[in-house]
């Protein structure tokens, strides 16, 4: 007998490739949005051992919830993941806020004609549940719960940071924003569908999607501009790139209310002992990080622990996926594999 069938957003980009996987093994059929027609063989590819239980279905418009009603037909859990990334333009508007908070609203409006929908989980990130910058505030000691009801204020006309920083502040505030219009759409329309929000922290791990060392970019490229930096680019608290498509499947599977937020992080992990550990597992690579390093991430997941049961993979683990990924890419092709940041 046919698994349960989920729609996902995304699932062509990092996290949404593991997030497929995850459910494909755990028994589900998978329908996956794609922007371009050439990406459907790619997917099948990506998993020849399910293709039976994949389908694809084109999507260009985002902004329009018409756009997704061909998509949520037998659909019984829905996964939304797409959104704008670091680097996706300057105007924060245009380019950020309006693509993601368009999207989200899009894909929430149109599940409510789809009564067979059970639950619709956003990915948000944890940037949702702090204030704007905290992206850029490395050196500095930051706090993350969720479910606290917090209303984030968000200037869209401020002047925003130059490069790397002035993007992540864009992200942050579209992140920020497009949280905010999923609770007000859940206040407002009370769906029929459970929605419920993850939140994660620095997402790193290997990259189904990545074929070649160039290719390397999102966080685990950060990781590796941090390594060749004075200073790190990212804050401590990391999680692994399974544990977020593992808790998309527990979250469907788990007893809870509607509206409920889930922040999702492994235990700390001092830029201290990651040098340490990289140097000593890895010695051929090069790393210029030296302590002292200012500033420690924490982040109050007691709730997925709690609910979902999560136990977090090792930061080691993290870093071995991450750098021997990489590594490998770099040995076969012989490139430098510099992120595209």
């Amino acid at each position: 007998m046919p698994g349960p069938l989920i729609f996902i957003t995304g699932g062509t980009g990092f996290i949404g490739a593991h997030t497929v996987l995850a459910s494909l093994e755990a028994g589900y059929r998978v329908r996956l949005s794609i922007r371009k027609p050439e990406q459907e063989a790619t997917i099948f590819e990506r998993y020849p051992n399910f293709a039976s239980n994949i389908e694809t279905v084109l999507i260009t418009d985002f902004s329009n919830p018409d756009s997704f009603k061909k998509a949520l037909g037998g659909v019984e859990y829905v996964f939304h993941l797409a959104s704008p990334m670091p680097g996706a333009g300057t105007d924060v508007r245009k380019d950020y806020v309006e693509p993601a908070v368009d999207a989200t609203l899009s894909v929430l409006k149109a599940a409510l004609d789809f009564e067979e929908i059970k639950t619709l989980i956003v990915m948000s990130s944890v940037v949702a549940l702090l204030p704007a910058d905290t992206l850029t505030r490395i050196g500095e000691d930051i706090h993350a719960k969720d479910n606290t009801g917090d209303v984030i204020p968000v200037d869209l006309d401020r002047d925003f940071p130059p490069d790397l920083f002035g993007h992540a502040v864009r992200y942050a505030s579209s992140k920020i924003l497009a949280h905010q219009a999923t609770r007000d759409f859940l206040s407002q329309q009370r769906p029929h569908y459970k929605l419920l929000t993850l939140h994660p922290a620095y997402v790193m791990g290997n990259d189904l999607t990545q074929t070649t060392a160039e290719g390397l970019g999102g966080i685990n490229g950060m990781f590796f501009m941090s390594l060749g930096s004075e200073k790190p680019i990212l804050g401590t608290a990391w999680v692994h790139v399974k544990d977020i498509a593992e808790a998309h499947v527990r979250a469907i599977q788990s007893e809870v209310d509607t509206g409920k937020e889930f922040l999702l992080s492994g235990p700390p992990f001092p830029w201290e002992d990651a040098i340490e550990y990289v140097k000593e597992k890895y010695p051929d690579l090069e790393v210029k990080l030296a302590p002292p390093f200012e500033g420690r991430w924490s982040a109050d997941v007691s709730f997925a622990e709690k609910v979902l049961g999560m136990k977090w993979r090792s930061k080691e683990s993290i870093l071995d996926d991450l750098i021997g990924q990489q590594l490998q890419l770099r040995a076969q092709t012989g490139g430098a594999g510099d992120a595209k940041i």
